[in-house]
């Protein structure tokens, strides 16, 4: 389970996130839904541990990731970034296996005739997809996901929800930020609005 805590963030000199609390249920998808600089990427990154908060706490069971060092939080949570660039001239099967076993998920996000390609010559959405596959191969016990679903086409979409309905019950957390237009969230265990 991760808990938020009363968590503020400031960024520069605005505040993006104020006094917000919240529980995030284990082994369930949770989608933070919002517009554009409403602080989605900002939660996400707070429960990733890559942003302190200015005040209260996030913690993952009982570890607080902005406090843990990188060799544990990697063993912890995943996440996968919205527009991935790569810059390292690695087939899309090399950088999946980097991060662990590659097969099962290659053919579940439908990259297996890309497997050999170099990344840097991927299309956003494929890039996006390579970067969903690495994250879900470290198979930690959280997943967190920045706008996954933003430049799929239907089918891939409906890949990745089905792949991650399939982590969940596994036992996965999955938290996903979705921009405010996703209308179609029964797939959702929970949904969290940032206004």
């Amino acid at each position: 389970m991760i808990s938020i805590n009363k968590i503020s963030i400031d960024l520069g000199s605005k505040q993006i996130i104020t006094d917000y609390s919240d529980q995030i249920p284990g082994a369930s998808i949770t989608v933070i839904l919002g517009p554009n600089g409403s602080g989605k990427s900002t939660l996400l990154n707070a429960m990733a541990g890559d942003i302190k908060p200015t005040k209260g706490t996030i913690t993952i069971d009982d570890t607080d990731p902005a406090l843990t060092p990188a060799s544990q939080l990697s063993k912890l949570r995943a996440m996968a970034i919205q527009n991935q660039n790569y810059t390292l001239g690695f087939t899309v099967k090399q950088i999946i296996e980097m991060a662990g076993d590659s097969k099962e998920i290659i053919e579940a996000l439908a990259l297996t005739e890309l497997s050999n390609r170099q990344v840097t010559t991927l299309s956003g959405g494929e890039a996006q997809r390579v970067s969903i596959a690495t994250a879900i191969a470290q198979k930690t016990p959280v997943l967190l996901l920045d706008e996954p679903l933003a430049a799929q086409d239907i089918e891939n979409r409906e890949r990745i929800i089905k792949l991650l309905q399939k982590l969940a019950v596994s036992g996965t957390t999955v938290v996903l930020v979705a921009h405010s237009s996703e209308s179609e969230l029964t797939w959702a265990d929970k949904v969290i609005k940032q206004a």
